[in-house]
């Protein structure tokens, strides 16, 4: 076999025949690239995983929201009697106005606005003291992470998916997931800066922080309605603290300009335009003081005038409520 060419015996279909098929002799590039094995089954859906990661990530970076501009520190509010003021009236705080989203204060009577007032433990003025270290960038204790009410997603679907097999089966239903608490590198300190302290004639201790510049080293910012004056009054004589907070600048709502999808009970998936509750709700976990108990007339657990969002649906023309999914509002909604 002095020569070199790539010949092989080819068994045909008929019995007892032998034939010999020659082919050119091949280049040694392409002699190689026959030698090397066809890639398995596990390399190929690695090679899958990895365009699809690929291409995922041209899709997520073509959606993802262009940086804002930066724009000057909208200017503080005046100080007042007014819904839009700031400052303590009469030893109280003021209110939101009912048009403003990202506001709440104790002395609303609306469900949007209201804002339950806090308490702590222990002498007032170590809850001051706590409350202004921790909105001014002080550390604090890990609180519960931000899903399911501190459950983890992967062991929140595994619970369901395992009490859904055991129902169906007539299985031992499986233990519920344990909560789980941010590690501190998931914790970001709060970047208040502290403007106002003053003691009232009633012996009320009144706080403003300016939330959203950096402890005030910000000139400028790209979302405005991260900025916010936060107002506390911690009452005499008392562990209650009235809360106000708003947005200097309103934000515009959709899920890129403030918004967050949110479930309420009364109202069900909305989105939530109201940044400044969701951060005084993140403050307030962080000091872990409690939420005061307040009966409201548009609670669904004190009133039973107030429906819950499924009552809604499947009751729209009750008169309690002010769903129209009609468009137009009969007398029944509220109309004429």
């Amino acid at each position: 076999m002095a020569c070199l060419s790539t010949s092989k015996l080819v068994i045909s279909s008929a019995p007892q025949t032998l034939r010999r098929e020659h082919r050119r002799p091949m280049a040694p590039a392409a002699a190689a690239s026959a030698a090397r094995p066809l890639p398995s089954q596990q390399e190929t859906q690695q090679s899958r995983r990895s365009l699809l990661s690929a291409a995922a990530g041209v899709l997520l970076v073509a959606a993802a929201r262009p940086a804002a501009a930066a724009v000057p520190v909208p200017a503080a509010p005046q100080t007042g009697d007014c819904t839009s003021c700031i400052g303590e009236v009469n030893e109280t705080l003021n209110t939101c106005n009912l048009d403003t989203p990202s506001c709440i204060s104790t002395l609303n009577d609306d469900e949007g606005h209201f804002a339950a007032p806090w308490m702590f433990d222990g002498d007032r003025d170590a809850a001051v003291a706590r409350l202004v270290e921790v909105a001014t960038g002080g550390d604090y204790a890990p609180g519960l992470i931000d899903t399911f009410g501190g459950i983890r997603q992967l062991d929140a679907a595994g619970y369901i998916a395992k009490g859904v097999l055991a129902v169906a089966t007539g299985g031992d239903m499986p233990a519920q997931p344990k909560r789980q608490r941010k590690t501190q590198g998931e914790l970001l300190p709060f970047d208040g800066q502290l403007v106002a302290r003053k003691t009232l004639p009633d012996g009320a201790e009144y706080i403003r922080v300016v939330l959203g510049t950096a402890g005030g080293a910000a000139s400028e910012v790209e979302d405005v309605s991260s900025v916010m004056d936060a107002e506390f009054l911690f009452l005499a004589d008392d562990n209650i603290v009235n809360v106000r907070c708003a947005s200097r600048v309103q934000p515009e709502g959709g899920l890129r300009s403030g918004g967050q999808l949110a479930l309420s009970f009364t109202q069900g998936l909305m989105i939530d335009k109201n940044v400044a509750r969701r951060q005084m709700e993140s403050l307030r976990q962080a000091l872990r003081w409690e939420l005061a108990p307040v009966i409201t007339e548009f609670d669904p657990q004190f009133s039973a005038e107030a429906p819950v969002f499924v009552e809604k649906l499947f009751n729209p023309f009750s008169g309690k409520n002010s769903f129209q999914p009609s468009g137009y509002a009969y007398p029944s909604e509220g109309g004429k």
